[in-house]
């Protein structure tokens, strides 16, 4: 009879092997979403390096006097983020001096302001903020004039460096 009571106890039965299975099945899913968290908690965060400068076009391609857009990719890098994105930039270059690079983003909230070549001045669709061709403020909420980017120009080609700027400031402050 001892022989027997062992041989029932060495068995397992199929309730026993499918909640062990699922146990196990359990334990692995939590081990493999697991360790990406912990990972994440243990390593440090890449720090946000200021973009590089970009090359936008040729300075002779420029028209004196009249501002034009120019888009470009730019790396963004936002702690463990790193991507490719588009910027739009006006150009005014002016006949005696470099030419100047304005942000797109208007002063007051943020929003994208256009040239109206009809008006002949920028003006942001948003609250009616409106700017001469050199960026200074002519009318509405806009705290401080358009914002210009860091600029230069190697062998004819301008470059630029995109920065965001804090909006509804009158500082120009880099966010």
């Amino acid at each position: 009879m001892a022989a027997q009571e062992r041989s029932d106890q060495a068995v397992v039965s199929r309730r026993g092997f499918v909640g062990w299975t699922l146990g196990l099945g359990a334990g692995v899913v939590a081990l493999v979403a697991g360790v990406p968290q912990i990972g994440a908690l243990l390593a440090t965060p890449r720090s946000a390096a200021p973009n590089e400068f970009v090359d936008v076009g040729k300075l002779a391609d420029l028209p004196d006097g009249e501002p034009v857009g120019l888009t470009f990719l730019a790396e963004s890098i936002d702690g463990y983020n790193a991507e490719q994105l588009p910027h739009t930039v006006w150009v005014v270059k002016t006949g005696t001096g470099d030419p100047i690079v304005f942000s797109p983003v208007c002063t007051h909230l943020g929003c994208q302001v256009f040239w109206d070549k009809g008006a002949r001045h920028f003006v942001c669709p948003c609250h009616n903020s409106v700017f001469t061709k050199d960026g200074a403020v002519v009318s509405g909420p806009a705290p401080r004039p358009l914002d210009t980017l860091p600029t230069k120009i190697k062998d004819g080609i301008l470059s630029v460096r995109w920065v965001d700027f804090t909006p509804g400031t009158t500082a120009k402050t880099p966010v």
